[in-house]
């Protein structure tokens, strides 16, 4: 064979076998959909446990929502993703639901999460806002997995199109969810399908099930160490007016919009103590508080003190509560069954609705609050204080 038709051979057959390869990655990764972003069919104990959706957060959440056509609808950080079931009985006339919270996300992430909806959800009546107060970092950036280009449309963008079928860590992904719904196919995987994050899971996935004071001293001592969380703090003017464009956009389209402070752990607020930043934490409620009225669930109430236990009820660690606090907050801001409710235990200082007339003498109880709470527990002060680097 002549060198010249041997070279054309050679490039041929190189060529069909990278197409046979691409479309075999294509094919594998089509009919697994590890991010639950194409629609294909779930088979049970092959792909229905979806174990790496946590991975494409905001794409996964993006093109579900768009599957839908809500009438309510969250936003805000992971605490909200874990916390806020979309099914609560008080929004039994506005489903469907859907928790679009996104884990990591700063306040100008949600902004544009709450643009979306606008843009593509003409029946939307409710919105819940959880904010945090590191969502307003300055140093708190957009994650890698944000893309402008997917929000504020009804399709899916060609990139992410490309990425989900020919990308490794897709091909990775998809490996993964069949070991998961091989191994446990009656899971739920890593998210409830009206967006919450599923705690089991996450717990065993992202903490191996270690016992809780070793999952409170992870999140604390990340918190205290991370430049884009409590490490070098700087409250953005730019995020500040990315909260006030959701209020202001929410009251011209007619939109109840409720917002909230969410209820870390009293060691989650320890954390900013130590990291030299209440002064800073309460200016924040301040610069908040002149854009609307906000709930705040935040200091050293009957909740976010409960005792640290290898059995605790309300938190997964230190940032994050789980679906029963989710439920106190909405019976509270929504006014449902609230009578009843107190008598099964819901406490009466869960939960204070700020205005500029009542905030100083709130942030004064907080600060009592916790005098009261340092007395009861100098042990968990001193757990707090020791976590934070030299």
């Amino acid at each position: 064979m002549p060198k010249q038709n041997a070279y054309r051979f050679y490039i041929l057959r190189v060529f069909v076998l990278t197409l046979l390869s691409l479309s075999l990655i294509a094919g594998v990764n089509a009919g697994i959909d590890p991010y639950e972003a194409l629609g294909t069919i779930q088979i049970r104990g092959v792909n229905n446990v979806k174990s790496e959706k946590n991975l494409q957060v905001r794409l996964f959440k993006t093109l579900a929502i768009n599957r839908l056509q809500v009438q309510s609808v969250f936003l805000g950080s992971s605490r909200t993703e874990f916390g806020l079931d979309s099914h609560h009985p008080a929004l039994k006339n506005q489903q469907p639901g859907y928790n679009l919270a996104i884990s990591g996300g700063n306040m100008y992430e949600v902004r544009r999460y709450f643009d979306h909806v606008m843009a593509t959800q003409p029946d939307v009546k409710k919105i819940v806002l959880g904010i945090d107060f590191f969502m307003f970092n300055q140093f708190q950036q957009v994650t890698p997995d944000f893309n402008e280009n997917r929000l504020e449309v009804r399709r899916i963008i060609f990139k992410d199109f490309f990425d989900i079928l020919f990308s490794k860590s897709s091909l990775i992904a998809s490996v993964r969810t069949v070991r998961s719904s091989r191994r446990e196919p009656d899971s739920i995987g890593s998210f409830y399908p009206d967006g919450r994050i599923n705690p089991d899971f996450y717990i065993a996935k992202a903490y191996q099930n270690q016992p809780t004071k070793a999952r409170f001293s992870q999140v604390l001592q990340d918190f205290m160490t991370r430049d884009d969380l409590y490490g070098n703090y700087q409250l953005s003017r730019d995020y500040l007016e990315d909260l006030k464009a959701v209020i202001t956009t929410s009251q011209a389209r007619e939109i109840q919009l409720t917002i909230f402070i969410s209820p870390s752990h009293a060691m989650q607020w320890e954390a900013i103590r130590v990291s030299g930043l209440w002064s800073q934490f309460e200016q924040w409620k301040r610069e908040i508080v002149q854009f609307a009225p906000i709930w705040d669930f935040s200091g050293y109430n009957s909740i976010t003190t409960e005792p640290l236990t290898d059995s605790m009820v309300y938190y997964i660690e230190s940032s994050h509560y789980r679906k029963e606090v989710g439920d106190l907050i909405l019976n509270r801001i929504l006014n449902y069954n609230l009578d009843v409710v107190y008598l099964e235990g819901v406490p009466p200082d869960f939960g204070v609705l700020l205005t500029p007339n009542n905030l100083e003498d709130h942030l004064a109880q907080i600060r009592q609050d916790r005098a009261v709470w340092v007395k009861n527990n100098p042990e968990w002060v001193e757990f707090v204080e020791g976590l934070k680097p030299e």
